[in-house]
């Protein structure tokens, strides 16, 4: 009787190759496969992603004049309520504190960076109390003295 080549008893032991159930989240625009992977792990629903994405587009505005930030029509709805860029920036801070130091420092980073954008090309309102955030202290469209 022919003997049992070694490997061939492995092969016939071992589970066949590993694969993923799911496919492998894609790559936020801007930041590295890391901390892409990171903020999926914390915010797997990718809502950080869309209000990212959100901020990115309203700061991308063309034009000097300045910025207004607006109500989202149906802000109970978790996909239009990123169209309010506050409500965007509100979800990006909520995500930071969640992620682990590497990709927390570039997330913050990538975030003061489009902090100072929102400063420049949006007003201060001074009738907003000091309790809320900064960006939620910003002159809103549809505001009086608009």
């Amino acid at each position: 009787m022919p003997r049992n080549r070694p490997g061939a008893l492995r092969a016939a032991t071992t589970p066949g190759p590993r694969t993923r159930p799911v496919p492998p989240p894609s790559r936020i625009p801007g930041l590295s496969v890391r901390t892409s992977l990171a903020i999926h792990r914390a915010d797997p629903s990718g809502t950080t992603a869309s209000a990212l994405r959100a901020y990115r587009a309203f700061l991308a505005q063309p034009g000097r004049r300045p910025l207004h930030p607006r109500a989202s029509a149906c802000p109970a709805c978790p996909g239009c309520a990123l169209d309010d860029v506050r409500e965007a920036r509100d979800v990006l801070a909520g995500t930071v504190p969640l992620l682990p130091p590497r990709p927390r420092s570039e997330l913050s980073r990538t975030l003061a960076e489009l902090d100072r954008r929102y400063r420049l090309r949006t007003l201060p309102d001074p009738r907003v109390g000091g309790t809320e955030p900064w960006w939620r202290r910003r002159l809103a469209e549809g505001a009086e003295g608009w």
